[in-house]
């Protein structure tokens, strides 16, 4: 579960998910920090963390000027639902054009999401379950399944070695889609839950999915080995923004108009395959609020609900 000595190129490091990896990482390997990075604190920080920071923008077609001799790809470069359209060239395109240039890679690791299976009702979703296109996120699940159908051929072609991880509520104390509920609750705002149905999630805490992330690069397999990566705890929305009221000593407040039905994951293969997650929802979300302050003075920690899948 441990990678050291190894040269890795990770996109998206300004991001939720890959700056935590880029960082952790940085201890034992010699790794290349991918992003646009357009906050220079956030640059510093990654430079500070012992990563070599890249401006690059993945919309660019020509990818000559990174980085060769890469041993491992970690791909969590991301366009929300948000960016319409756009989500096509970032996350399908630029995915083809860097298992390209990478094609020798010992691994390519592909942020995936659990926001590209088709709708199956209330329970947990399975890595056999047929794809779909999220309600309120149409453009952004099929740009994942594309990348992925993609992936899959180029992982034959060039014999390259994939994993896919499909991940499911990422979050810590510099944001995701739970981290944005808590603080919602918090500040006495109304949290949005889909109405008729029971709100299931799986989040996962950042050391659990910085572990799982560095633990994929070891079963990347030719043809992809593919694989949920949520917490092995089941809760809804409602019991843990209750969780985070009983810290904060407020009551959470619910309203029904949610556009985009929950989803949580099936684990099982990634408990096989990774280990279950070790950060329980209530420590996680007490860790969330101790930097509750913190994340007040820094506006670019929030990342959209839909950019980690819940």
């Amino acid at each position: 579960m441990q990678m050291a000595g190894k040269k890795v190129l990770i996109t998206g490091a300004s991001g939720l998910v890959a700056f935590p990896v880029a960082a952790e990482l940085a201890k034992r390997n010699e790794v290349y920090a991918l992003a646009r990075w357009s906050d220079p604190e956030q640059k510093g920080a990654m430079q500070k963390a012992g990563a070599e920071p890249i401006i690059f923008d993945l919309t660019n077609e020509d990818v000559s000027s990174l980085p060769r001799s890469i041993d491992v790809v970690i791909n969590y470069a991301v366009l929300p639902p948000k960016f319409g359209n756009m989500a096509y060239d970032v996350n399908t395109g630029a995915t083809g054009r860097l298992a390209r240039h990478y094609r020798d890679a010992e691994a390519f690791v592909h942020g995936s999401t659990g926001s590209l299976y088709e709708y199956q009702g209330e329970r947990p979703l399975s890595e056999e379950d047929p794809y779909g296109l999220h309600s309120g996120g149409e453009n952004y699940a099929a740009s994942k399944i594309g990348a992925e159908y993609m992936l899959k051929h180029l992982s034959v072609d060039y014999k390259l070695p994939v994993t896919i991880v499909r991940i499911f509520s990422f979050y810590g104390p510099r944001g995701g889609g739970v981290t944005q509920r808590i603080d919602q609750v918090a500040r006495g705002v109304p949290v949005s839950v889909y109405p008729g149905v029971r709100n299931f999630h799986t989040p996962l805490y950042e050391s659990d999915y910085v572990q799982k992330t560095i633990a994929a690069a070891a079963i990347a397999k030719v043809g992809c080995e593919t694989v949920n990566v949520g917490g092995s705890e089941v809760v809804t929305t409602q019991e843990y923004c209750r969780l985070a009221g009983e810290i904060l000593g407020k009551e959470p407040i619910f309203v029904e108009n949610g556009n985009s039905w929950p989803i949580w994951a099936d684990t099982s293969k990634m408990e096989r395959l990774l280990g279950p997650s070790k950060v329980s929802v209530r420590e996680g979300i007490r860790q969330v609020i101790e930097r509750f302050d913190q994340r007040l003075d820094n506006p670019h920690h929030v990342l959209g609900a839909a950019e980690v899948a819940d």
